[in-house]
Order: structure tokens, then sequence, then C-alpha cells
């Protein structure tokens, strides 16, 4: 056990204190130790009480950005969402995409879900300054694709004497 320690701590100090806390999940571990009941460790799914502390989960919505020499494109899934309930704004160089997402079928009982419902905002820090004049969105398929132009600033060059 002595040597596991010891190669724990190397494998820390060689990796950094946040690598062991990521891979080893400590309210688990606790509940296996302690022999406890096991809670979902997936806010957002299972029971009511779940989804709720999901709420302002930063995983929703998933996105993907896709840079070019000229052009950045910014992906947002947004499945069953309507466009009349996202709001999307920019300040600085923090692209901020917010709304709710209702679910389809109120009148029905949810029994069981993985998909995430209520309110979300999720910020995006892109690497260009921009202004909100520049940015195009479009809605299409539960995706809303916020894309625009590189400004591509060339610089002129300096005689040197």
């Amino acid at each position: 056990m002595e040597k596991l320690k010891q190669w724990m701590e190397i494998a820390q100090s060689m990796h950094g204190g946040d690598f062991w806390n990521s891979i080893f999940d400590q309210e688990l571990a606790k509940q296996f130790i302690n022999d406890q009941p096991f809670k979902n460790p997936f806010p957002g799914t299972g029971d009511q009480a779940d989804r709720s502390e999901g709420k302002n989960n930063r995983s929703f919505p998933i996105i993907d950005i896709l840079e070019g020499d000229e052009e950045v494109m910014i992906m947002i899934e947004l499945p069953g969402v309507k466009k009349e309930h996202i709001e999307l704004g920019l300040s600085g160089n923090v692209l901020t995409i917010k709304g709710t997402a209702l679910p389809t079928h109120p009148q029905l009982k949810l029994v069981y879900s993985e998909r995430f419902y209520g309110e979300f905002q999720r910020q995006i820090k892109l690497n260009d300054n921009i202004t909100p004049n520049e940015l195009r969105a479009k809605f299409w398929n539960g995706i809303l694709f916020v894309s625009y132009k590189r400004i591509i600033e060339k610089s002129d060059m300096i005689p040197i004497e």
C-alpha cells in the first residue's frame, strides 16, 4: 500500500493536482467505501431532483467551433428548442447563448429523461474581437449556426536603416 501511495504522489506531481481529481470521482469513491446507496453521478438524468440540479449545466447546449483562415463558425445544438426561445448576445469577445428548452409533450408524465429541459445559458469565448453586426446567425434543423469573417490585419513592412 505504501508503494502505491508513493507512485500516486509521483504521478500527481508529474500530471498536476487536478489530474487525479478528474480521474477519480471523490463522491463516488466515498459512497463505495462507506457502502452507501449510489447517487446518480450524471446530473440532468434520472428523477426530477436530478434534472433540476443540471438546470444551468455548462454542457448544454453542445457546441463545435470551426476555425478557418478567413471564417469562424460556431455550431450550437439545440434539439427541440424553437427559434423564438433563443437569445444570442455578444459582449467583448464573449458570445452568450441563452433560452429555454421546453418539453415536447408537456401533457404526458415524464418517467425517464436524458435530455435537458429548462432554462439554459452558455458563454463561449471567441478568439477574435468582433462587433455584433459582424455576426451571422442561422437556425436550421435544431442547430444554430453562428459565423463571422475573420479580420486579417496585414502589417506593413518596416524598413530597417
